[in-house]
């Protein structure tokens, strides 16, 4: 009897340090494909984690090893190569995914220069199966000199043919022209069982709904730029699918729709609905994650209805500088139609927000800040801002484009990607923007502090409501923003002083002009010792969990903050205090001992023009007018703890205190009032290991829910 095929399949990520990743949904696809097409004659194996698949190509050698290849995983999956050809110097190995130039001379020079033997360009269903099928076929056989020798060109797959040292790449799989998805579910398969309740290293569930994107931005290497049309799953597997994950799943997850556009489609609607009511059912997904269709902004606004508080649903903009995004090859919306969906979102009482870009071609430093008070004007809830990843796939990565916007990039450490593999030191690097012929070098290292503190008080709303009172006094928050990126008075706050020279250093230091020339520093064995030890910062990040673990830092801050407001409205001073102090105790203080948040109740007063604005801060996403079914969507941390504005609680109750208070008065509130929202942070600090790393548990937590750290409170 002929020995099956035996076939590992790795989607694989640095686990030495909890991180925010997502269960193997891409291999999934293809060995559910295999399995259903070759089951009989073929022996799958998945993977998420390095030790897990060294472990079983030492106990039972594999045939063909396949990993998925993106900027994350680049030098890991070199290093399980190697380990993988010394224990069976005939395993075959595919490669797969994004991370490869799209024109053949891009396809050939990475293959020349890479210890794969052959890679998957676009979608991998077909073409692997079809590769597996013709090695069948010659089965047992030298699977390498089998299908290198072979002259075929196999649909979309590429490799260097033995001889001739020609590249051969094929042409797209039928299926990928069709209209209806055909591939099995990896979910409803079983497939991703062994990594949904994964204790010991939390991965997120997702599901796909439909592929490709009609958008060709030159900075994305979502789907095939070669197919712009719309391909779907079945709504019936997609459904099933996602009941599936909710029945499950034993521990609270955060779910990706894995689409490029989400709601272009009218049965995404009903996509919502059902994942609404399973979500009320089972109570178990802390955030559904969406990005949204660009140009749909009336199903867009049905969708955010739907789902409720456990979305804020992500549209995307990049810029707000008009013209500038046609030259990275897409167009918004109007301003005007931004506008009117972001006000619709936020009529309904839900938020919505958006990502911005910075590097992006044509823009200036002065165009970029005009477009941050946008965001702000818009009423966008939030932005999350980036630098620009040169990603191998895009548009944007090309020698050509990059010449004609005078594109220069420098590579650093990708956090928490590191780590020692079967004796092999690790650490990858994402290569970002770093010039342009807009905006030079000097000019994006002073918009990193800049995007720090937009990060810190409008991102994670640390000091969200002195920038809102500010606004409210006709004082933009992103001139607020600009001031304290400046100097700092080194006398009157030496602790953020002294932070921000380091922050500075490091946003400067942490860039290399090659990947050799950061191997070369960071493998030094006492470099790597200690980034194994203390970790590589996503300085945003590592600035919040400073400020969360530092009393003393946190009040310079917001601080500082409070003092530039109230030099611009001088007249201010007493109730500009009253908000630093309020911003300093709605913030959790941190245990490095025991559970590391205490439901420790107290409370504070503040006057009646104080309490007024906090109220409308709140009320300005009508969270008092929320029905109890929307109540229940509400995911902890993330909402604005509700009390009803002064105007509210009048017309609901004439026997309130407040309602005949007047400026004079005092109205107390009480802080840490939800139990259930202190046991919920506890359980995600120790869940992403705080046990271990208190400040980097706080910086994934944060990634997931940004006002996890933002203690519940009411009017007593």
């Amino acid at each position: 009897m002929t020995k099956k095929l035996k076939i590992y399949l790795a989607d694989l990520i640095h686990d030495r340090h909890i991180y925010n990743y997502s269960v193997p949904l891409n291999v999934g696809y293809i060995t559910a494909m295999v399995n259903k097409k070759l089951g009989n004659a073929v022996e799958t194996k998945i993977f998420k984690f390095p030790d897990d698949l060294i472990s079983s190509m030492k106990s039972s050698k594999a045939d063909v090893l396949a990993l998925s290849n993106y900027d994350w995983n680049v030098n890991l999956n070199k290093a399980l190569i190697k380990i993988a050809k010394e224990i069976n110097p005939k395993v075959f190995v595919v490669m797969g995914g994004p991370n490869i130039r799209k024109k053949p001379e891009g396809v050939k020079d990475f293959l020349m220069n890479h210890s794969c033997d052959l890679h998957v360009v676009n979608e991998g269903e077909d073409a692997f199966c079809k590769i597996i099928e013709y090695i069948l076929g010659k089965w047992p056989c030298d699977i390498k000199k089998t299908i290198l020798s072979s002259g075929i060109k196999f649909p979309n797959a590429a490799y260097i043919e033995m001889e001739s040292k020609d590249l051969m790449l094929g042409k797209k799989p039928d299926s990928a022209h069709e209209k209806n998805i055909p591939f099995p579910s990896p979910w409803l398969e079983g497939l991703m069982d062994p990594f949904i309740n994964n204790a010991s290293f939390p991965l997120q569930p997702l599901i796909e709904t439909n592929r490709n994107c009609p958008y060709q931005c030159h900075f994305c290497v979502w789907g095939d730029f070669d197919l712009t049309k719309i391909r779907l799953f079945s709504f019936d597997t997609v459904i099933e699918e996602l009941r599936y994950i909710f029945k499950k799943s034993e521990h609270q997850f955060n779910l990706t729709i894995a689409d490029a556009n989400f709601g272009i489609l009218k049965r995404d609607t009903e996509i919502a609905e059902e994942v609404r009511r399973l979500s009320d059912k089972y109570k178990v997904a802390d955030r559904i994650f969406i990005s949204q269709a660009k140009n749909s902004v009336k199903r867009n606004l049905e969708i955010s209805k739907i789902l409720g508080k456990r979305c804020i649903p992500e549209f995307a903009v990049q810029t707000l500088t008009p013209g500038v995004l046609e030259y990275s090859g897409r167009k918004n919306l109007s301003n005007e139609a931004i506008k009117e969906y972001v006000e619709g979102v936020k009529k309904n009482g839900h938020e919505v927000m958006t990502d911005i870009l910075l590097g992006l071609p044509g823009e200036t430093k002065q165009q970029y800040i005009k477009s941050m008070k946008s965001v702000i004007d818009y009423g966008f809830q939030r932005a999350s801002v980036a630098d620009i990843r040169l990603l191998a796939g895009s548009v944007m990565a090309e020698d050509d484009y990059k010449k004609k916007f005078g594109l220069e990039s420098r590579f650093r450490v990708i956090p928490s990607a590191y780590g020692e593999y079967g004796g092999i030191k690790v650490i990858e690097y994402e290569e970002c923007v770093r010039k342009t012929s807009t905006m030079s070098t000097e000019d994006l290292l002073e918009l990193r502090l800049f995007n720090a503190n937009f990060f810190l008080l409008y991102y994670i709303e640390l000091g969200r409501p002195m920038l809102d009172f500010a606004l409210k006094n006709s004082i933009h928050p992103i001139d607020i923003i600009a001031e304290i990126s400046k100097k700092i008075d080194e006398n009157q706050y030496p602790l953020l002083s002294k932070y921000i020279k380091q922050f500075k250093k490091n946003a400067d230091e942490e860039w290399f002009n090659t990947s050799e020339e950061a191997d070369n520093y960071y493998l030094q064995p006492s470099m790597f010792e200690k980034i194994m030890k203390d970790g590589f910062p996503k300085l945003n990040y590592e600035y919040a969990a400073k400020l969360l673990t530092n009393n003393n830092l946190k009040n310079e801050f917001l601080s500082l903050i409070g003092q530039t407001i109230k030099e611009k409205l001088p007249n201010q001073n007493y109730v500009i205090n009253e908000l630093v102090k309020f911003c300093i105790q709605r913030v959790f203080t941190i245990n490095e001992e025991g559970n590391p948040i205490n439901n420790k109740q107290d409370d504070m007063e503040l006057s009646f023009e104080i309490a007024n604005h906090l109220a409308n801060y709140i009320n300005d996403y009508a969270y008092n007018n929320i029905k109890d079914k929307s109540v229940k969507t509400m995911r902890k941390g993330e909402i604005r703890d509700h009390f009803a504005s002064v105007s509210v609680l009048k017309n609901k109750n004439e026997s309130s205190s407040i309602v005949k208070a007047n400026k004079d008065t005092k109205v107390k509130i009480k802080f840490d009032t939800d139990n259930e929202k202190t046991g919920w942070l506890n359980y995600q600090i120790r869940r992403n290991g705080g046990d271990k790393d208190i400040m980097l548990a706080i910086q994934v937590v944060l990634q997931k829910n940004q006002k996890a750290f933002l203690r519940s409170w009411k009017v007593q």
